[in-house]
C-alpha cells in the first residue's frame, strides 16, 4: 500500500455506493418527474490551491479533502467510504464520507438523506456541529463546510433520484460559505448547470412533493382527498396543520370557517355550539357566522353522539331552543292543530321512544286514540297473552294496540271509552263509558269502566267491570266449568254469568238452547245445556261458524241481537 494512504485507508468504511441510498428532498419538484429525492450534496476541489506558493510542495499530515484522499490512494483502488481529513484552519482532523465512484471520484459529501430515520428539523447548534451518521443520513456541519470551502475553489454537485429510479443532478462551479460570524452565508455559487433539460421547481411554502393519500381543504376539512382522486398521484400537497384553500396551503386557523373554541374548521352548512351553549357558529358561504344561542326552558345543554347543542328534555320535542311537550295521546295532537285521521307517534308515560297509534280526528269531536278495530276476517284475533300484551295487526286497519300500551295511556289521565258498532243490518250504533282504565300485567289487565250512555240499547260491558283479561292461554275468568276465552274463541274481560242447567231442567235446556239461535253469545255444552261468559265480546271470530264464537254485543236494539257485527272499534279520549 502507498505510504501516503496508511492513515486514510485505516478509517475506510465499506459502503459500496452512495447511490444505493435514497432520501427525500421535500423542497424540490422536477416538473412531470414525480417525487424527487435528494441523494447528496458533494463538493470536489478543482486542484487550485488558495494557499501560499511556499507551501505548494508541503505534504500535510492528513488529506485536506476527499480529492486529496483519492489522489493519495489512487494506486490502491480506494473505494467510497469514511476517511479522516483535516482542512486548512480546522483544529482537528474529522471523518468525512468520500464518494470515489462518481465521475473521477474525490467528492466530499456534505449531506445525505435516504430515509426518515434522522430528524433534520434541528437547531442552529446542530447544523453548526453536524449530526446523523456518515454511513446513512447526515449533515456534516456548517463549521466544517465553511473551513473546507475556504481553502480551495470547490464545485458543488447536488444529486437527486425519484421514485421511478430516474436520477438528476445540478452543479455550481464555485461554492463557498462564510463562517458563523457571517451566519454561514453562501458567498459564492458560480455558474449553474443541470444534467438534462428538466428544471427543478420548488413546491410553494408549506407543501411537499408527495404521494400521501390524504390532503384536506378549508371547504371540507373532514374529507380526505386521496391520491387516486387527484389528476396526478404525486404532486405538491399541504402538510401538517395546513389546509388547501384554492391554490394555497394556509394554516388551519386562517381558514375562513375556523372556530377557535373547536380548534378546527367547519364544513359548509355545519355549526358549532360553544361549551355553555350561549353561542352558535355556522359556516355559510365559506364564512363563519356567529350568533347568540340559548336553550329553551325545557331543554338542556349536552353532547350526544359527538354533537353539543341544546336538547329538549324527556317528554318534549323541538330544536332545543324551542321545546314543546310530546303528545301523550291523540287528543294532545288534536289540540296542537292536527286534524286529519291517520297513524301518529305519541309518547305515553313510560314510553320515551314513542308508540304509533291510529288517531280519529275528523269525527265525534276528534282526538280519539283507537286501540281496537274489526272490519274483516283478515286478522286473526284468537291469540295468546303475549300477542294481546304487545299488540298485533295494522294500525291503519284491523288491530289490537297492546295491553301494555293501553295500561300506560289509561293510567296517565282520566279517559272515557267510546265503542262504535255496525250491526248485520248495517246500522251504526255507539256506546260511551264515562271512565275507562285497565291495570298492569301483574293484576291481569283488570278492567275499570264508569257509567254508560249511547244508542246500543243495552249496557253490555259493565258486567265486565273489575274483571281480569283472559286469553286462550290465560284462563282468568273465574269459572271453573269453562275456559271462556277458548269457548268464545277470543280474548276479553270474561266472567261467570249464565249456564242454562244452573237455572233450568235438562229437558227445558234441551229444547230452549237450540231454539234461541239468534242469541249468538250462547255456546252449546252437550245436548241439554248452553252457556255464555259475558254480554259482549268484540274480539271473537269475525264470522263465527259455531255458536258462541262470534264477535257480539248483546242488545235487542241491534240486528240479530248484536250477533255477526260488521264493524267495531274501541277508542279513548281524556275526560
Amino acid at each position: 500500500m502507498d505510504t501516503n494512504c496508511k492513515e486514510c485507508s485505516s478509517r475506510t468504511t465499506d459502503i459500496k455506493k452512495l447511490f444505493q441510498v435514497k432520501s427525500r428532498l421535500d423542497a424540490f419538484h422536477f416538473g412531470s418527474c414525480r417525487r424527487a429525492y435528494f441523494i447528496g450534496i458533494i463538493v470536489s476541489a478543482e486542484g487550485r490551491s488558495s494557499g501560499s506558493s511556499y507551501f505548494v510542495f508541503q505534504q500535510p499530515a492528513y488529506p485536506r479533502d476527499c480529492k486529496e484522499v483519492s489522489n493519495a490512494c489512487s494506486s490502491t483502488h480506494n473505494t467510497s467510504g469514511v476517511y479522516l481529513i483535516k482542512p486548512d484552519g480546522h483544529p482537528e482532523p474529522f471523518e468525512a464520507y468520500c464518494d470515489n465512484d462518481l465521475d473521477t471520484g474525490g467528492w466530499t459529501v456534505l449531506q445525505r438523506r435516504g430515509s426518515d430515520s434522522v430528524n433534520f428539523s434541528r437547531s442552529w447548534k446542530d447544523f453548526r456541529n453536524g449530526f446523523g451518521f456518515l454511513g446513512s443520513d447526515f449533515w456534516i456541519g456548517n463549521d466544517k463546510i465553511a473551513v473546507l470551502t475556504s481553502q480551495k475553489r470547490y464545485q458543488l454537485r447536488m444529486d437527486f433520484e425519484n421514485v421511478a429510479g430516474e436520477t438528476y443532478h445540478v452543479t455550481y462551479d464555485e461554492f463557498r460559505i462564510s463562517d458563523e460570524w457571517g451566519d454561514y452565508y453562501i458567498s459564492s455559487l458560480g455558474t449553474f448547470e443541470r444534467s438534462d433539460g428538466t428544471i427543478p421547481e420548488w413546491c410553494p411554502a408549506n407543501e411537499i412533493f408527495s404521494d400521501e393519500t390524504c390532503e384536506r381543504t378549508c371547504d371540507d376539512p373532514d374529507t380526505c382527498i386521496s391520491a387516486t382522486s387527484r389528476t396526478k398521484s404525486e404532486q405538491c400537497v399541504c402538510v401538517g396543520d395546513y389546509l388547501r384553500q384554492q391554490e394555497q396551503c394556509i394554516p388551519l386557523n386562517q381558514c375562513n370557517c375556523f372556530v377557535a373554541d373547536k380548534g378546527g374548521v367547519l364544513m359548509e352548512g355545519h355549526f358549532y355550539i360553544n361549551s355553555r351553549c350561549t353561542r352558535k357558529s355556522t359556516c355559510r358561504n365559506n364564512r363563519l357566522v356567529d350568533e347568540s344561542y340559548q336553550c329553551g326552558s325545557h331543554a338542556t345543554c349536552a353532547t350526544k353522539s359527538g354533537v353539543r347543542k341544546c336538547y329538549c328534555n324527556t317528554n318534549y320535542q323541538g330544536d332545543g331552543v324551542t321545546c314543546t311537550s310530546l303528545p301523550k295521546d291523540c287528543h294532545e295532537l288534536y289540540v296542537s292543530g292536527t286534524r286529519s285521521d291517520g297513524v301518529y307517534t305519541i309518547y305515553p308515560d313510560g314510553w320515551p321512544s314513542g308508540i304509533q297509534v291510529y288517531c280519529e280526528m275528523g269525527s265525534n269531536g276528534g282526538g280519539w286514540t283507537v286501540f281496537q278495530r274489526r272490519s274483516s276476517a283478515y286478522v286473526d284475533f284468537y291469540r295468546g297473552l303475549s300477542d294481546y300484551k304487545n299488540g298485533f295487526g295494522n294500525n291503519n286497519h284491523d288491530h289490537w294496540l297492546g295491553n301494555k300500551y293501553i295500561h300506560s295511556m289509561t293510567n296517565q289521565k282520566t279517559y272515557q271509552l267510546r265503542i262504535d258498532l255496525r250491526d248485520s243490518g248495517s246500522s251504526s250504533k255507539y256506546a260511551v263509558y264515562s271512565t275507562f282504565r285497565i291495570n298492569n300485567e301483574a293484576d291481569k289487565y283488570r278492567l275499570s269502566v264508569g257509567s254508560h250512555r249511547g244508542n246500543t240499547g243495552y249496557d253490555s260491558l259493565s258486567g265486565s267491570n273489575n274483571k281480569p283479561f283472559s286469553t286462550k292461554d290465560r284462563d282468568n275468568d273465574g269459572w271453573s266449568s269453562y275456559d271462556c276465552a277458548e269457548r268464545h274463541r277470543g280474548a276479553w274481560w270474561f266472567y261467570e254469568y249464565y249456564r242454562c242447567r244452573d237455572d233450568y231442567s235438562a229437558s227445558y235446556c234441551r229444547s230452549d238452547c237450540p231454539s234461541h239461535s239468534y242469541y249468538c253469545e250462547l255456546f252449546p255444552d252437550g245436548s241439554d245445556n248452553c252457556a255464555y261468559c259475558a254480554y259482549s265480546h268484540l274480539n271473537g271470530d269475525y264470522d263465527g261458524s259455531t255458536r258462541g264464537t262470534h264477535m257480539f254485543w248483546y242488545s235487542s236494539s241491534l240486528n240479530s241481537y248484536g250477533c255477526n257485527l260488521q264493524y267495531t272499534d274501541m277508542k279513548i279520549r281524556p275526560v
